[in-house]
């Protein structure tokens, strides 16, 4: 069973230890709960699908601390350097063109990118040096949560360590938006708006 703690150094350091030993731990973001693991180990990651009951050919989303670690990993276009200045960190989602595989997350050449603005997690991501899988906390198919004694049940059993920050932020998901051609797509409209990203770069969006 997890152990539920409060943001705070204590658990910063818990939580850092049990990425380093491949371990799972819900996390908090500015949207909703998040699922993370090393996103940099294999078997971590083989983990992490079997946790959330995910169909393996479904790729998962990366979380970095800054946009320079990310751009270790991905290829940041002119759009997407737009979109990063103007809204990360923060509730989005940037699917770019990968530089580097990273075991069973890279789908079409490509990777999506979290940069979330929640303290603990970018405190989490900093201290750990490396990116952790953004997936939600939840079980495939089911429902995201923004408080964390929301979290099913199966997940308590499967993870480290539960860190409670209340509700979060928003209470709703990120936005996805595929940058990876010359045409932005949003896939998935969450916090911010088509109409927000449209603004940003000064042209339409298709969806």
């Amino acid at each position: 069973m997890a152990n539920v703690m409060k943001p705070g150094t204590v658990a910063l350091r818990k939580c850092v230890k049990a990425l380093v030993e491949g371990k799972a731990i819900v996390y908090p973001t500015e949207t909703v709960y998040g699922l993370g693991v090393d996103a940099t180990s294999k078997k971590a990651i083989r983990k992490l699908f079997e946790i959330k009951a995910r169909d393996p050919n479904k790729p998962v989303s990366i979380a970095f601390a800054n946009v320079d670690d990310a751009s270790k990993f991905v290829e940041f276009n002119e759009s997407a350097r737009i979109l990063a200045k103007k809204f990360l960190p923060g509730p989005l989602t940037l699917v770019l063109k990968a530089k580097r595989k990273i075991p069973m997350i890279v789908r079409n050449g490509a990777i999506g990118i979290r940069i979330p603005s929640n303290k603990f997690a970018l405190s989490l991501l900093r201290k750990f040096g490396k990116p952790i899988t953004a997936t939600s906390a939840n079980i495939s198919g089911f429902r995201s949560v923004d408080v964390a004694s929301d979290v099913d049940s199966r997940l308590w059993k499967n993870v480290e360590i539960v860190i409670d920050d209340s509700k979060t932020e928003h209470g709703k998901e990120s936005t996805v938006i595929d940058v990876t051609g010359k045409d932005p797509k949003i896939l998935r409209e969450g916090v911010i708006s088509e109409r927000e990203i449209a603004k940003a770069l000064g042209r339409d969006t298709q969806t």
